[in-house]
């Protein structure tokens, strides 16, 4: 009966368990997928932000609303990313209520890197509100955040961002501090794009304190690092800011050499605008310096630039700078002919500011020409227009507030309408989980009768176990005894094996020296048999010769002259030369160092050195070489000359080495 009801329960339990596993798997699966796809969007979204705010503002909206609250980073990101669309459009309080939204719940999360997000966020949005105070702050906080949690990244970034504000107030020494310590935390981290960055900013606030030297120094380095990361468009302003370096500290040439490379450069990475900036500047530079005509080229070229490109701004400035050469080289008419053109192209193309600007040149002009009265003129049409540019700004900035006020009331009701499906959503979720609570409960229960009876049968699957395992054990620890003995048995055998080997390798080099000291032996004992010989042979010569003519018979005078004949023959033969052949079979390579050492020594005294090389005494040297005892050591003394050894160089040793 227990066994039934065990079986019952179990069968009854399995099913239950799969169909939990299977939801809950579901679930996690669809999760990450969302968090994945959302994580997508956002990052499609922060592309768009620049280019298309209003297609980055949907899909923003869209990732919050479909975010759960597992999926909570997603959720503040696009709420940063939303903040910063709505900042761009001039929305502040919706701006400043993502923020603290975003932020609230950033720390309900717990993740500090969302939160130096959004305080770096929060601090460029009071940036702009131009509450310099709070931009502080947040950024100080942030900084302190970073810090703490030894991010080097966002330590930098907010190091740079602070050091702006500062140097925006006036705050010179403070910004330059700043400045200074994120150069050493670029430094230290190794990311050479922030610390050229920072060093450029540090250039900036050093120039507003008056230290254009150290300021000048600063940029170069910058410069330097730019021009080694290959930023290029970063490098070709960096160059522009160096030359406004050199401008202001009076290096009109050395302004002038920056420019120009920074016009090579911009004309290479195709940047219209930075052309036009740079080859205006060297025009404005060359006109100061009294090189009228150097400017005027400048202008003009520029003038036909900006007419191929069709670009407004750069042609009305342009005609600008010319009303101004021509009026400081007295060509008046032309230079109201060049004013006059500006300001009929800024009216059609409607750059009031522009306009305004060169009516106050043509008011100079004018008067300079003494036409007062079309001075005055344009000094009431000036008027006019700064008079409609006020009444222009103040219309746009009610427009701008009404829109405001437009969108942020369609925003609360859209908060309204989301809170009100956030309810609905929630008491969906709250019978669902009241649900899967009572099954849950249900299956507690069976679980716990299940585990109750598996608890008695796999004690007693335990202890048989536990009795196996112990007997297994002991049989592996006899077994890992026999293996350690037998290891050890192996170890030593090949110890043996090893010795023994090593004791045939001796004796095996000793009998081959011993072959070679034995056959040294019989060279030298061959050598001075046959120098005896010859020696013997040349004394039998000498002394049967005079014996010729003391015989009578014809015969016997021939017989007697061959046999002469042979002995002189066997006398005539050189021993040493034989000694030769067979001493360079015993040391093949001995004449051949020998002679690398030393290429002058003669025949004798190769053969006394290899007779040395025996071991031999200068007294059988002499024999065998047939000369003195006293040349012998002559010979070695002539020997060791060449050889250009030393007093206390033993030349057997020598000999002995090659």
């Amino acid at each position: 009966m227990h066994s039934v009801a065990m079986k019952t329960v179990f069968w009854l339990l399995f099913p239950g368990l799969f169909i939990i596993l299977f939801l809950w798997s579901c679930q996690n699966q669809n999760e990450g997928n969302q968090y994945i796809e959302n994580n997508k969007k956002v990052a499609l979204a922060d592309s768009l932000n620049l280019i298309e705010p209003g297609k980055a503002d949907s899909i923003y909206r869209q990732v919050m609303r479909d975010s759960s609250a597992g999926n909570a980073k997603n959720r503040i990101n696009a709420m940063v990313g939303l903040s910063d669309v709505f900042l761009k459009q001039g929305k502040l309080d919706s701006t400043f209520t993502l923020l603290n939204q975003s932020y609230l719940l950033a720390q309900s999360v717990n993740d500090t890197v969302l939160l130096m997000k959004i305080l770096l966020s929060q601090g460029n949005f009071q940036l702009e509100t131009g509450d310099n105070d709070k931009t502080e702050q947040y950024f100080l906080k942030g900084l302190s955040l970073a810090r703490k949690v030894s991010h080097q990244q966002y330590i930098n970034n907010f190091l740079l961002s602070l050091g702006s504000v500062q140097h925006v107030r006036g705050k010179f020494p403070e910004a330059i501090k700043t400045f200074t310590e994120g150069v050493k935390v670029a430094e230290q981290s190794g990311n050479e794009r922030n610390e050229a960055t920072a060093l450029e900013n540090l250039a900036f606030a050093l120039k507003s304190s008056g230290e254009l030297r150290l300021a000048i120094g600063y940029i170069k380095k910058s410069l330097e690092i730019r021009k080694k990361l290959n930023l290029e468009i970063e490098y070709t302003r960096g160059l522009m800011n160096l030359g406004i370096f050199y401008r202001n500290f009076g290096q009109n040439d050395s302004a002038l050499a920056c420019y120009r490379q920074a016009y090579n450069r911009s004309c290479e990475i195709k940047d219209t605008l930075l052309m036009i900036k740079t080859r205006y500047n060297i025009g404005i530079i060359l006109k100061n310096e009294g090189k009228y005509r150097e400017a005027e080229n400048e202008m003009n070229e520029i003038l036909d630039f900006c007419r191929r490109k069709n670009i407004i701004d750069g042609r009305t400035f342009a005609y600008s700078a010319l009303a101004s050469i021509y009026e400081q080289t007295g060509r008046l008419p032309r230079a109201l002919a060049v004013i006059d053109t500006a300001i009929k192209l800024s009216r059609e193309k409607h750059l009031t500011q522009n306009m305004v600007a060169f009516l106050d040149r043509r008011h100079e002009i004018l008067m300079k020409s003494g036409q007062f009265k079309e001075a005055y003129q344009c000094v009431l049409e000036s008027k006019h227009l700064s008079d409609s540019l006020l009444s222009v700004d103040k219309q746009n900035e009610i427009a701008a507030l009404q829109t405001r006020f437009d969108t942020d009331r369609k925003e609360a009701e859209n908060i309204l309408l989301r809170k009100d499906l956030e309810v609905q959503k929630s008491r969906v979720w709250v019978q669902r989980i009241c649900i899967i609570l009572g099954m849950l409960a249900v299956l507690v229960v069976l679980i716990i009768i299940y585990f109750r009876y598996k608890q008695v049968r796999q004690g007693k699957l335990l202890a048989e176990e536990k009795n196996i395992r112990t007997e297994q054990e002991k049989l592996k620890k006899e077994v890992e005894l026999e293996n350690a003995k037998l290891e050890k048995r192996l170890k030593e055998e090949e110890l043996d094996k090893a010795q023994l080997e090593g004791q045939l390798r001796e004796e095996r080099i000793e009998q081959l020296e011993l072959q070679g000291r034995l056959k040294e032996q019989e060279l030298v004992y061959q050598t001075l048999v046959r120098t005896d010989l010859t020696q013997l042979n040349r004394s039998v010569q000498g002394k049967l010769t005079p014996y010729t003519l003391k015989i009578s018979r014809k015969k016997d005078q021939e017989d007697f002259a061959q046999t002469l004949s042979e002995i002189t023959r066997d006398a005539s033969k050189d021993p040493m030369s034989e000694f030769e052949i067979l001493f360079r079979q015993l040391h093949a390579s001995f004449y051949e160092k020998l002679l690398q050492h030393c290429s002058d020594l003669s025949r004798t005294e190769l053969q006394v050195c290899a007779l040395i090389r025996l071991n031999l005494s200068s007294k059988d040297i002499a024999r065998l070489v047939n000369i003195s005892v006293s040349t012998v050591e002559s010979t070695r003394h002539h020997i060791r000359k060449k050889l250009e050894l030393e007093t206390g160089d033993n030349l057997t040793s020598f000999l002995f080495t090659l």
